[in-house]
């Protein structure tokens, strides 16, 4: 990539527009899908933007499995949660796609961040976005029954107009919802035959989201 190509793609992260960071500091990887993404390239603590492609976060269960914490896409950084720690984030990052990353060393950035309060402040509001993520991901993961994990997912992706447009195929999203694809199937197929929600070719409609939440909430009876 050129510096003018790397200054624009920088410009593409509300984090890290306006910083002003030299591209002479910076790394630029491209990788395969399917390959797994360090933070430290060239031995160098980094935090990665991504500039094309998608970029999957999972954390591996006790039993060895993957779970999918976040999809990460254009303008989306890694390595920001622990830019002040020493102690490196228990995940794993895996390419979706053919993917192109640009890294910078993280002194450079709590450099920048000593000398540029809005930039600080831009820090904790991310940091605090994120953590209102992992909660949500935890009630998530919480959920056992198949049917919670789908209406779960459901009622925290849709939009105002009560449309939820998956940012993946249905394999994919079982796989992210740790369940299936013949059971989120099914779920989905019974939750539509009870009126709850209308199935489209790339978006699901919320039809009563309080017959949903009855589901949810209720204490036995559910898959």
């Amino acid at each position: 990539m050129t510096r003018q190509q790397i200054l624009s793609s920088i410009e593409t992260s509300p984090l890290l527009q306006g910083c002003g960071i030299d591209p002479g500091l910076m790394l630029v990887h491209r990788y395969r899908g399917g390959q797994i993404v360090s933070d430290r390239p060239a031995g160098i603590t980094s935090v990665g933007l991504v500039v094309e492609g998608i970029v999957d976060v999972y954390s591996v269960a006790l039993d060895g499995r993957d779970v999918q914490l976040n999809a990460l896409e254009a303008g989306d950084c890694f390595g920001i949660c622990n830019l002040l720690a020493l102690a490196e984030m228990e995940t794993v990052l895996r390419c979706r796609t053919d993917t192109t990353l640009i890294f910078i060393p993280k002194q450079v950035l709590v450099s920048v961040m000593e000398k540029d309060p809005a930039f600080a402040l831009r820090y904790a509001a991310l940091c605090n976005r994120k953590i209102q993520f992992l909660i949500r991901r935890i009630e998530m993961l919480t959920i056992q029954s198949c049917r919670g994990k789908v209406i779960g997912y459901l009622l925290s992706q849709q939009d105002k107009a009560g449309r939820v447009i998956p940012d993946c195929s249905r394999e994919d999203l079982a796989r992210r919802l740790d369940v299936s694809r013949a059971a989120l199937f099914r779920e989905l197929a019974f939750l539509q035959s009870q009126g709850l929600l209308a199935l489209a070719d790339k978006e699901i409609v919320i039809v009563d989201q309080a017959g949903l939440e009855h589901i949810l909430y209720q204490p036995s009876g559910s898959k």
